[in-house]
């Protein structure tokens, strides 16, 4: 994709100059009448600035003999979109320049630090960069709204809408969030684990009238086994305390008629291997465990990071994010998703048992974070 600024005394010779430079294949997409000083200031002349792009692997296959894609779509709107009329007879025949080969994204990152961008990209470029989206996503989703000739307010929402929900891991409609008969949460102190356990068993216990039971490892925190307690005997359902593999196995055992068994961990430092080497010595994480990596959402995207590289020789599979009601900016939980391919779980909103929680979705997602 590269894309030029002419600002030229008319449209005629500002056609003739994007032709000269970008090629009869040209697309423009905003043009308008600006007023620019000359002799010191003193004297006004209006003239016209042009936005033109060429998609860059039309030329690229053309000169390779192969079936060009088509140019860039013209929008409905004249003064959207315009393909540029035919070269006036009296306009000397430029030659061709020999094509370079750069990568298309580069070419939006240097048109987006030279400010040539039309407006509502540059605005929905910072929107996403506040939102802390990295540069290869929102390269990415100018790419695809250039290519798209979504350069108008009305036009961008809905396909920057579905070029971010594209970038997720997609989740079937009929796929239940809760799978397995084993379902195991672990993450890092404060996370908010026991209580996020506690709303994921009362709405399957209640909402779908399934037969559960606790297991805790959280050996570490008398209060923690008080609060799971508390949790048990509301929803009438029995808690086992394992200590090691052997007391895992047992407690397996004892619940096997039981139609799910939610598993709370200790919250520990995620930076010390033996919370690892501990959690996979007494949980055996295989294809009957459904486990979920917690993390807060106000944690920074690096901190995030780390916990999922810390975590790699666990079977993760989905996220659940807790306190998004504590933070504004939903970009970083998009980040992490979209660089892992890591599918979302839930969403926690607060500390009501079990209203404060949502299922998560790449749709909602991306909404949440166009929102914000």
């Amino acid at each position: 994709m590269k894309m030029k600024k002419i600002t030229a005394n008319s449209m005629q010779e500002a056609t003739i100059q994007i032709r000269q430079q970008l090629g009869k294949d040209a697309v423009i997409l905003n043009s308008k009448t600006v007023v620019k000083r000359k002799l010191f200031g003193l004297k006004k002349q209006q003239m016209v600035e042009v936005i033109a792009v060429l998609d860059q692997d039309f030329e690229e296959r053309a000169g390779k003999g192969l079936n060009p894609a088509p140019p860039l779509p013209v929008l409905p709107k004249k003064e959207q979109v315009q393909k540029l009329p035919e070269e006036p007879s009296f306009a000397p025949k430029a030659a061709k320049p020999a094509p370079s080969h750069p990568q298309p994204l580069e070419y939006v990152r240097n048109e987006r630090h030279a400010g040539i961008l039309p407006d509502p990209l540059i605005a929905i470029d910072q929107k996403l960069k506040d939102q802390g989206l990295d540069d290869a996503i929102r390269d990415e989703c100018l790419k695809g709204l250039l290519t798209k000739g979504a350069v108008k307010e009305n036009h961008i929402k809905k396909e920057l809408e579905q070029l971010l929900t594209d970038m997720l891991p997609a989740k079937t409609s009929d796929e239940p969030m809760i799978s397995s008969k084993y379902i195991v949460l672990f993450g890092s102190t404060g996370a908010g684990k026991t209580t996020t356990i506690a709303k994921l068993a009362a709405k399957t216990a209640i909402q779908q009238q399934k037969k559960i039971a606790f297991i805790t490892t959280d050996t570490y925190r008398i209060a923690a086994i008080e609060q799971l307690k508390t949790y048990a005997e509301l929803l009438n359902a029995p808690l086992e305390v394992c200590y090691s593999r052997e007391d895992f196995v047992k407690a397996q055992e004892t619940f096997k008629e039981y139609d799910h068994i939610f598993i709370d961990t200790a919250g520990r430092n995620f930076k010390e291997e033996a919370y690892i080497k501990e959690l996979t010595d007494i949980i055996p994480f295989d294809e009957s465990i459904q486990s979920f990596l917690v993390m807060s959402a106000t944690s920074k995207y690096q901190d995030m990071k780390a916990m999922v590289k810390r975590f790699e020789h666990v079977p993760i599979n989905q996220f659940i994010f807790t306190k998004v009601d504590e933070t504004d900016t939903m970009g970083t939980i998009f980040q992490i998703i979209a660089d892992s391919q890591i599918k979302l779980g839930f969403l926690t909103n607060g500390q009501n048992v079990p209203e404060d929680i949502l299922e998560g979705s790449p749709l909602e997602l991306t909404r949440m974070v166009l929102q914000s």
